[in-house]
């Protein structure tokens, strides 16, 4: 797997680590009243509080770690050894290469159809040939 795909693959999982994170928190809290002339209705949501805790504890621990995994593939990346003027040039002659490259796939597609219409003709004068005979 390349570099690249690693650390996208890394940013997913801790994209997704925040978002299961939330999901988790905002689920199993309990309720609490932020306005005292409101009240609680109910106190029988979500986990008590000390399991909640502990859970919460584990998914900041488990963010931290694939963040300093992150920031690790991050550092191994190899550095830019190329000016913003040199990288542009070669942005600017890979799309002159990708231009080449479609003029020739568009000729040899329309090679492929000029001899798929000779086949095709071939094999009508055949075909009237043998039922002539």
């Amino acid at each position: 797997m390349d570099r690249l795909t690693q650390l996208q693959d890394a940013i997913d999982k801790l994209a997704l680590l925040f978002v299961s994170s939330l999901d988790h928190l905002s689920k199993n809290a309990p309720l609490v009243a932020l306005n005292p002339d409101v009240p609680v209705v109910t106190t029988e949501h979500g986990m008590p509080k000390e399991i909640l805790q502990a859970s919460a504890q584990e998914l900041a621990l488990d963010i931290s770690r694939q963040a300093k995994e992150l920031e690790t593939l991050i550092e191994n990346l190899p550095p830019i050894t190329q000016t913003p003027e040199e990288q542009t040039l070669d942005l600017e002659l890979l799309a002159q290469e990708n231009d080449r490259a479609t003029e020739e796939y568009e000729a040899a597609v329309l090679e492929a159809k000029k001899l798929l219409q000779e086949v095709t003709q071939a094999l009508r004068e055949i075909a009237m040939d043998q039922s002539n005979t």
